[in-house]
């Protein structure tokens, strides 16, 4: 069935030609397109986020390869046994010719660290203690503790440096064109005027065709199309419930990549009425999720069943017991799951259909279908509702920022509207007012078992991103974070 649709797609789309290799980077993105706008007072979504990363920097970046690169700084020094942070910035021009300074770098980070409930990244940045800019190019942080991932926020998409809706590159929306669904956008490098030898400015060299990038924000079914056809040269932001379209086409291996991404991929309770009131309750339907059936379903080696919330190489963290009812099997788990259902049923009557929120997608169906069956097992009746309809319970899928086990914590925060616990706030709490890294990492674990305690998210796998690469893309690296800077594809970044 999805063969057939792709192929109604294929042949609507065949008239329009191939592409040149020495033309533009025909890049394809899943998903709406979003306009390049202040992550602070606008958190972006995925689709925002790369936007940003295409248009705009921080002061650093990640690369190719998952790992940080100087973006905005162009080096950093680490004293004070991690806890001071000294970078050097680079020289880098606004528009109106005013040079970047250290004293709006520390604004903007004044700024997100003072986010609002919204903000991703504002519960992260509570660590810094001070921002000083020293000198126009020098700015220092100092933290009230060490944080090995701090680089890792800082290369957040969250904390790139946009003013009046102007960024720093590594590019820029030609003109006449606009990041919208209803036609690709054009970008073009940033390059800076060449200085000359009487303190005159050049203008920069003409750009080549193939250093611009044709952007396409569109579904997954037409970028998949697209590809097949050789109209796109990449496509870029597939999911586990796209990942069917993909397959359909039987592209070649080299051809479709899954980034070994981590984070979350699971439902997350948005609704907390009746049965779902109670966390006992939500434990059971975690407990008797039918997991195996859905890697096996998956069947890729990619596709690893996820049963607690905290990825197990989590970094910063010291050892979590599991939850006891991992040690049983599942029919173990069916009967006492059958057991819970029918004493809260006799004290409180019946349970309405659970309403689970999925994305229209192809790969969303085995995925219910594995949820209707295994909560039908223990009497528990579930029906799929729109992805923008009031539901239960809703999918997340979500890629890690960065590899701390603090990152997973910041993620269910009270005011995020999830299941939470006075316990676990003050748990956090408590990490916060801590400062040895031996008494941080017990923190992180005691509020790591609270969390599994209230139970306000069943995780399912491990989150994927998958790439469609033609055979023009020679800088494309797999990668934990699924960073695929968009100046790197076609030489690597050397």
């Amino acid at each position: 069935m999805i063969r057939a649709f792709l192929i109604v797609l294929l042949l609507s789309l065949a008239a329009c030609g191939n592409g040149q290799d020495n033309g533009p980077l025909r890049t394809d993105v899943i998903g709406e397109a979003a306009a390049l706008a202040d992550p602070i007072r606008r958190p972006p979504s995925e689709h925002g986020a790369f936007v940003l990363d295409a248009m705009a920097q921080g002061l650093v970046a990640i690369d190719a390869d998952g790992e940080i690169e100087p973006a905005l700084a162009r080096r950093w020094t680490v004293l004070d046994d991690g806890r001071t942070y000294i970078f050097r910035l680079d020289d880098f021009v606004w528009q109106d010719g005013t040079a970047l300074t250290a004293g709006q770098i520390a604004r903007q980070l004044r700024a997100a660290r003072r986010g609002g409930p919204r903000s991703r990244v504002a519960p992260v940045l509570t660590d810094i203690e001070e921002v000083n800019a020293v000198t126009p190019q020098i700015l220092e942080v100092r933290l009230t503790r060490p944080r090995l991932d701090f680089l890792h926020i800082l290369a957040s998409a969250e904390l790139a440096m946009v003013i009046e809706n102007e960024g720093l590159g590594p590019y820029a929306l030609a003109d006449g064109y606009a990041l919208d669904d209803e036609a690709p956008a054009l970008l073009s490098p940033l390059r800076p005027p060449i200085d000359e030898e009487d303190d005159e400015t050049a203008p920069p060299p003409p750009i080549a065709p193939e250093e611009t990038v044709e952007l396409h924000f569109t579904r997954a079914a037409l970028a998949v199309a697209r590809f097949d056809l050789g109209r796109t040269d990449i496509v870029l932001g597939g999911r586990w419930t796209t990942l069917p379209l993909a397959e359909a086409i039987d592209p070649a291996a080299a051809n479709l990549v899954l980034d070994p991404t981590d984070g979350l991929f699971g439902l997350a309770f948005v609704e907390q009425a009746g049965f779902l009131a109670n966390a006992d309750n939500r434990r059971v339907l975690s407990m008797t999720v039918d997991r195996a059936q859905l890697v096996a379903l998956l069947g890729r080696d990619e596709a690893e069943a996820r049963e607690v919330i905290m990825a197990s190489d989590a970094e910063d963290i010291a050892p979590v017991a599991a939850p006891a009812w991992i040690e049983a099997d599942l029919e173990g788990r069916r009967q006492f799951g059958r057991a819970a259902v029918s004493i809260w049923r006799a004290a409180n009557g019946e349970i309405e259909p659970l309403r689970i929120a999925l994305p229209d997608e192809p790969g969303s169906r085995p995925i219910f279908a594995i949820l209707r069956n295994s909560w039908r097992a223990i009497g528990i009746e579930v029906e799929r509702v729109a992805w923008d309809a009031d539901a239960d319970l809703r999918l997340v899928d979500r890629i890690a920022a960065t590899p701390s086990a603090s990152w997973y914590l910041q993620q269910f925060h009270c005011e995020r509207g999830l299941p939470c616990s006075q316990a676990y706030e003050e748990a956090l709490s408590l990490i916060d007012e801590t400062r040895s890294p031996r008494a941080y990492a017990l923190r992180i674990a005691d509020a790591a078992a609270e969390l599994e305690a209230m139970t306000p998210f069943i995780p399912l796998l491990r989150p994927i991103r998958w790439s469609l690469i033609s055979s023009r893309i020679s800088g494309f690296r797999a990668n934990r974070y699924a960073s695929h800077p968009l100046d790197t594809l076609l030489d690597g970044g050397d």
